[in-house]
């Protein structure tokens, strides 16, 4: 029992240090995955390209390659650009219940403080 709750406040401290990071995490994982990827084509690219050197099987490693990589840039744009646009529309919502909240507080006029005989 004891190892068992051990077990579940070290994958819960652990998901609540991930939950902040995973963007972080996340992109540098696909990084180092396209470093390794774009190595391994430009080898294989060299060695297709020294055997068969009319071919053109060059060119479709770079279409590939230029595919891929407007593919991921154009999603990593999108991705980005969506978050700010969430960002922007929260903190004008923010600013919006802010501005409600002392509209509420704003008196329309001075007579709610006087008394009737002061007024007249």
């Amino acid at each position: 029992m004891l190892k068992f709750l051990t077990k579940q406040f070290l994958y819960g401290r652990l998901y609540l240090w991930l939950r902040e990071r995973i963007g972080g995490i996340l992109l540098l994982a696909i990084a180092i995955f396209l470093i390794f990827y774009f190595h391994n084509e430009y080898l294989n690219y060299v060695e297709y390209k020294t055997k068969f050197e009319e071919s053109y099987i060059g060119l479709s490693f770079i279409i590939k390659n230029a595919l891929i990589l407007s593919i991921a840039g154009g999603y990593f744009y999108f991705y980005f650009f969506l978050n700010k646009a969430n960002k922007l529309i929260k903190e004008e919502e923010i600013s919006k219940k802010a501005t409600n909240e002392t509209k509420e507080e704003m008196v329309n006029t001075l007579e709610e403080f006087l008394e009737d005989e002061e007024l007249k």
